[in-house]
């Protein structure tokens, strides 16, 4: 959640008791005991249900119509949602941008009656979600030495009439300068458990894989086990191991029980198959080197890529371990360096094991059929193989092909 050289500071470490007590109701005081309680339970669970909690209890405690919690993102530098009440909107900002930049960089509380009267304030949050901000209420989230870990922000103080909006009040400042204290300190126990939760299965995923590399199960069993459990390790969506078939100058992967085979050199696999450089995509669209075709055809959009060659003992590249879209963000170097590192322990495992045996097995030659003519035509052979014409089964492609 940032750390000491990248993040602001906050300007506040909370009003005293005694300010807190002569600002605030005593409705207002027992409501805000209740929600250190529960975030703090909520916290146990993970950072996520954390930040749930303290956005309903900061909606409910400040009478506004929804809230944003913006959790400082240092790989990035950027702030992210990570949850807003009433919108499922991802929305990622520079961490000097708009009204939560602002109160990042400088620390300081801000208040904003008519955020159209406000040129800080972006106007694109609101035409990207249909929704019309009025007033707002912007804090740095701190923890105990004042580092700013996230932003909170409410928006649209209900009129007690019931009618429109109106501007938040200086009770309403204290109540938030309060919360902001609580809550950082919360919110960063609740990211260590889960930082601690996360490196479990991790570990859990490793000794899987391992196993599953050194016993005696199936081809299908194996490469399944692989490509389930190692997303885990850099918390990506999908997951596809391709090796190389260096007699037919291919590479081959299994998916659904049918194997595919590709060109060797075709597409992001096949560069880091011929290169030997690890690829990191953090936004697929924007390179020209990833094909779109499948996404258009299956509906999945792929955001962010990391592809890492597979060496043996003697450093020739066996084969390629291809990742597609990261939970939060662009993979990063630390997710390089967890793979490489493991894959240089996996890699002779893997070209001693049964995946590595099938490829030795292959006899003849395939049936390629006349792909040119027709780029997105599979050709079953011998009823369980597939050949790919060139960047057809690239990125991610996960689609299952039963056995004749």
């Amino acid at each position: 959640m940032g750390n000491s050289s990248t993040r602001g500071k906050s300007k506040s470490l909370g009003p005293s008791i005694e300010a807190l007590m002569s600002a605030v109701t005593p409705k207002h005081m027992a409501a805000l005991l209740t929600m250190v309680k529960e975030i703090n339970l909520a916290g146990q669970t993970s950072l996520d249900s954390a930040v749930h909690r303290a956005i309903e209890f900061s909606s409910g405690i400040l009478e506004c119509d929804r809230s944003s919690m913006f959790i400082v993102d240092e790989i990035t530098d950027q702030l992210l949602v990570r949850d807003a009440s009433g919108s499922d909107v991802d929305i990622r900002i520079p961490m000097n941008a708009g009204i939560a930049g602002a109160v990042y960089c400088k620390g300081e509380i801000v208040n904003i009656p008519d955020a159209y009267k406000d040129e800080r304030f972006n106007k694109d949050t609101d035409a990207k979600t249909g929704y019309k901000t009025t007033s707002l209420l912007c804090s740095p989230v701190y923890d105990s030495h004042g580092n700013t870990i996230a932003v909170l922000e409410a928006i649209n103080k209900k009129n007690k009439s019931g009618d429109g909006f109106v501007p938040f009040t200086k009770e309403d400042e204290v109540l938030i300068d309060y919360m902001a204290g609580q809550l950082g300190v919360i919110l960063l126990n609740a990211k260590i458990y889960e930082d601690a939760q996360k490196s479990q299965k991790k570990v859990e995923a490793m000794m899987d894989i391992v196993r599953a590399l050194h016993g005696d199960v199936g081809v299908n069993s194996m490469s399944f086990t692989i490509t389930e459990k190692t997303p885990q390790l850099v918390e990506a969506d999908r997951c596809t191991l391709y090796l190389v078939d260096e007699q037919h100058s291919e590479l081959w992967t299994i998916s659904g029980g049918v194997t595919i085979r590709i060109p060797k050199a075709s597409g992001i696999a096949g560069l880091v198959a011929t290169g030997g450089k690890i690829v990191n995509i953090p936004d697929a669209y924007q390179d020209s080197r990833f094909n779109q075709d499948y996404d258009k055809k299956s509906g999945y959009h792929t955001k962010t890529i990391l592809a890492l060659p597979i060496t043996n003992s003697e450093k020739k590249i066996v084969g390629v371990l291809q990742l597609i879209n990261k939970a939060s963000g662009p993979f990063s170097e630390g997710d390089e360096q967890l793979l490489e590192g493991f894959l240089s322990i996996v890699g002779g495992i893997i070209e001693n094991s049964n995946l590595f045996a099938y490829t030795r097995e292959r006899k003849g030659t395939d049936e390629q059929g006349c792909i040119e003519d027709n780029p997105r035509m599979l050709v079953k052979e011998k009823s369980t193989k597939l050949v790919v014409p060139m960047g057809a089964f690239e990125e991610g492609d996960e689609e299952e092909e039963e056995e004749d």
